[in-house]
């Protein structure tokens, strides 16, 4: 927990009115306010929501969805064996899923599989990088940092094996590309849950415990000119607060 300083003109008016007493407000005129730790709102970006994403979901949750589409519509163009029209189809519903830059429309959340894994991997490492992280964060978000990693190429397998497989006029190779596409990302939505998992056993050993990060700090942070992240919107300070001054 953090003291942080009322502006003067703030209690003044809470005076007049008879609210101070009412708020709480310690002797020196200072509030006492809650702010989670910096390594906290990394992993809320990861789990609860990213202020990109669709519906501002978080980026892990954006990957699985992705990943599921991707391995649903890999075992459609499989199904469709026989019709070359109906695998090219569904290779670009895995492409569009997979990275949407590659293939624009589709039954994807429009966000990509590509992007959501990395902008993952980069907030689990940013949260095991900063002073607040703890020692169990430190250990154990990195390691599923460390994990995802590998995914990356694996993903990128899948977008190269799905443009093979809808360029190729042969039916045969066509069915082939996409029974290795299906292999394959049915086992990245398996691993991928997995490392859900893992992160939650993580976050439920923290101590203090991990609290759902509130929007006004996942979407309030910003990273200084010196590489130090700072939460930006605290309610009744207009200057940046580090959560680990």
């Amino acid at each position: 927990m953090q003291l942080i300083r009322t502006p003067r003109r703030l209690t003044t008016i809470l005076y007049r009115t008879g609210a101070l007493a009412l708020f709480g407000f310690l002797i020196n005129a200072c509030v006492s306010v809650d702010l989670p730790s910096i390594a906290h709102v990394h992993v809320g970006h990861v789990v609860t929501a990213w202020p990109d994403t669709p519906q501002q979901r978080g980026l892990l949750e954006v990957t699985l969805a992705d990943a599921a589409v991707a391995a649903e519509h890999a075992a459609y163009a499989v199904d469709g064996a026989g019709d070359l029209r109906a695998v090219r189809l569904h290779l670009g519903h895995v492409l569009h899923a997979v990275d949407p830059v590659l293939e624009a429309s589709g039954p994807g959340s429009g966000y990509g599989l590509l992007r959501a894994l990395e902008g993952a991997a980069h907030h689990l490492e940013y949260a095991v990088e900063v002073p607040d992280a703890s020692a169990n964060l430190r250990r154990g978000a990195g390691a599923v940092a460390a994990a995802l990693r590998p995914l990356l190429a694996e993903v990128q397998a899948m977008a190269a094996l799905a443009e093979e497989g809808r360029r190729t006029p042969d039916a045969g190779h066509a069915l082939a590309f996409a029974q290795e596409l299906r292999e394959r990302a049915e086992r990245l939505a398996g691993q991928l849950r997995q490392q859900r998992q893992s992160l939650a056993s993580v976050l439920q050993a923290e101590v203090p415990p991990y609290r759902t990060v509130p929007e006004r700090f996942l979407f309030g942070i910003i990273r200084l000119p010196s590489g130090q992240w700072s939460l930006e919107r605290v309610p009744g300070v207009t200057r940046p607060v580090l959560a680990y001054e």
